[in-house]
């Protein structure tokens, strides 16, 4: 199998990404990061796995409602996503938003979950361990993709 060479273009970045993400993001990395917050992951039409909210610096849309590229990793303990394209520093989630809400609604705890956010189009992805089951399995489908398409060009020479 050989790439384009759009899609091999896409497919550096993307393992550029994560070996990024393997690292982890440095102090500079993540002080200049956009923030993302009232976030939630999900996935596209096109059945890739992202984020969306609201983003705060960020180097090409400023400040926006946005849906990222492709996620590679995530760590919301630690406060930190990485895309295919770049860093992200983690605000509140939209689920931390949601249990806000319903405390505010005189503290009724039946009401948490009782907000629905979703991105037309998008289904949100609710279960963590589900969400980094996808990442893992997408970066294993990135590799071979990579290997098969380097073993296609080794083969022509």
């Amino acid at each position: 199998m050989k790439l384009s060479p759009i899609d091999r273009a896409w497919f550096d970045k993307v393992l550029r990404a994560i070996a990024a993400a393997e690292v982890g993001p440095s102090k500079v990395d993540l002080a200049q990061a956009p923030v993302l917050s009232d976030w939630k992951a999900a996935i596209s039409p096109g059945g890739h796995v992202m984020l969306w909210g609201e983003v705060t610096d960020h180097p090409l849309l400023g400040n926006a409602s946005i849906h990222t590229s492709q996620l590679i990793a995530i760590n919301p303990e630690a406060g930190w996503a990485r895309t295919a394209s770049r860093w992200y520093r983690l605000g509140r989630s939209i689920d931390a938003l949601n249990a806000e809400l319903a405390e505010s609604m005189n503290g009724k705890a039946k009401l948490v979950g009782s907000f629905q956010f979703t991105l037309p189009g998008f289904a949100n992805i609710d279960d963590p361990e589900l969400l980094q089951k996808l990442l893992a399995t997408y970066i294993v489908r990135v590799r071979a993709i990579d290997a098969a398409d380097r073993a296609a060009r080794d083969g022509e020479a």
